[in-house]
């Protein structure tokens, strides 16, 4: 299918250039110095964090606390809606559980896009991505993605995937969020890889701050 090479609308607002390829001179060769905390051949790999997901445990079972003390009071409807109560944190625990046991890399970023294997089977690929949204890596940890063509890109994938491309074409939301919340790394050091191969798809403001980390 010939996919006409149109520009996504929030380039210039979120302060993407449109280029087909990596900037050349200091600054692409500047910001691809340092690589991310896991260099598989060519790509940067990221892989689930244990001690995030020890705290996220922790935190499930302070949550689970009400619900036990739900028990000691004489209400049916009370001691029902601690049952179910415990039964969400439970199962959270053993979605975190799959997780620490979990040795594969969960998001690669290499020279053939960017592969989130909780979004999609297959790397989104850099011709595809319009612009990546300014992040604050001190406070965010999570990176939004516009997609040039979100309804082809995403057309595949399940629905709660796949409902991003209509928040972007109906209400120019990022189709596409990254998150990193539980993963053995942070905004800044993925957008650390992605600079390695588009820096062009950067926000200014998260170039000019990268170029900084090289001083």
């Amino acid at each position: 299918m010939d996919v006409p090479k149109t520009h996504g609308p929030g380039d210039a607002r979120r302060g993407a250039t449109s280029l087909s390829g990596p900037l050349p001179g200091s600054v692409a060769s500047g910001l691809a110095e340092r690589r991310g905390p896991d260099c598989q051949g060519a790509g940067v790999a990221f892989k689930w964090s244990h001690a995030k997901l020890r705290i996220a445990c922790l935190f499930l079972l302070a949550a689970a606390t009400p619900a036990v003390a739900g028990f000691a009071l004489s209400a049916p409807v009370v001691r029902w809606l601690s049952v179910a109560w415990l039964a969400a944190i439970a199962f959270f625990m053993h979605c975190l559980s799959r997780r620490a046991c979990d040795p594969l890399v969960v998001l690669l970023v290499d020279q053939r896009g960017i592969f989130d294997r909780r979004i999609m089977p297959r790397p989104i690929a850099w011709q595809e991505i319009a612009a990546i949204c300014p992040v604050d890596t001190d406070r965010c940890c999570v990176i939004d993605i516009d997609l040039r063509w979100p309804k082809i890109t995403l057309g595949k994938t399940r629905w709660s995937v796949r409902i991003g491309a209509y928040c972007q074409t109906a209400y120019n939301v990022p189709a596409v969020s990254i998150s990193m919340l539980l993963l053995a790394s942070n905004a800044s050091q993925f957008l650390q890889a992605v600079a390695q191969y588009r820096p062009d798809l950067l926000h200014h403001s998260n170039r000019r701050a990268l170029i900084a980390t090289q001083a």
